[in-house]
């Protein structure tokens, strides 16, 4: 495997973790301030709170997965490093 092709697999892995992590952080703190209210239990099965968790957790994953790989191939295109 060439250099760049294995930072942007390293990139886009360690984009996922943190993108799942704070996304689903993010999520909780939005569904359980806003969402945590409404009675969307009978609806869905989940609780607004759980939703926005994961919710949060899959559209903060795909996001820092892209931006994980750019900033990986930034990082290796320099000549410095």
């Amino acid at each position: 495997m060439s250099k760049k092709t294995l930072s942007g697999i390293l990139g886009g892995f360690i984009g996922l973790l943190i993108g799942a992590i704070g996304g689903g952080f993010m999520g909780l703190v939005v569904g359980g301030t806003f969402l945590g209210g409404f009675d969307i239990y009978e609806n869905t099965g989940l609780e607004g709170y759980e939703l926005a968790a994961y919710v949060g957790a899959i559209i903060g994953a795909v996001i820092m997965i892209i931006v994980g790989i750019k900033i990986a191939l930034v990082i290796v295109n320099q000549r410095n490093l």
